[in-house]
């Protein structure tokens, strides 16, 4: 594992953690934008630049460009249970550092021990190897993938209409002598 990869690693563990424990819900999107162009940063580094280029597009920018509309829209503010907030927040806290020393510690054993691992050749090799492509890719993804590529477009799509339903408030009751017909009412009183 080289130093930029190491590098790398530790600002999309810094920025993961940024969406977690941000308290505003704005905040946590534009640190995940910030993950989003870093994870895109690892692919690149593992020569998987169309990858890296569609997760700036897709993921980076349109789709985070409508989590950002979402919020925006519905005007979510701070706040909720704190309690479980904070277990929540507490629990993804300890599960990305158990990660995180899951990950170094087996680069580091890898290191010290000499030992090859099972696909430690580069993708790019493996991608030209086997005619991985860019047409290669969206043939695949749209003959063979077709069924999980539009359950998850529903699945995005039911994510955003559940957001609009929860955010709702309930309309309230006009009280009397508030509506339109006490308005007309009134109206006739005056003539």
């Amino acid at each position: 594992m080289s130093f930029f990869a190491i590098i790398l690693s530790a600002f999309t563990v810094f920025t993961a953690l940024g969406v977690v424990l941000s308290r505003r819900p704005l905040n946590s999107a534009l640190w995940l934008v910030a993950t989003l162009f870093l994870v895109a940063g690892h692919f690149a580094y593992l020569d998987a630049h169309f990858l890296a280029v569609i997760q700036v597009m897709l993921y980076a920018g349109a789709i985070m460009v409508l989590v950002i509309f979402v919020i925006m829209l519905l005007g979510i503010r701070d706040g909720g249970e704190f309690d479980k907030v904070a277990l929540y927040k507490g629990l993804a806290v300890g599960l990305v550092l158990a990660g995180f020393v899951v990950i170094v510690g087996g680069a580091a054993l890898r290191e010290l021990e000499g030992l090859e691992l099972v696909g430690s050749t580069r993708p790019s090799s493996i991608l030209t190897a086997s005619g991985g492509g860019v047409k290669q890719i969206g043939q695949s993804m749209f003959t063979d993938f077709l069924l999980p590529f539009e359950l998850t477009s529903i699945l995005l799509l039911a994510a955003i209409v559940g957001a609009v339903v929860l955010t709702l408030e309930p309309k309230r009751l006009l009280s009397a002598g508030r509506g339109l017909e006490a308005k007309r009412r009134a109206a006739g009183a005056e003539s």
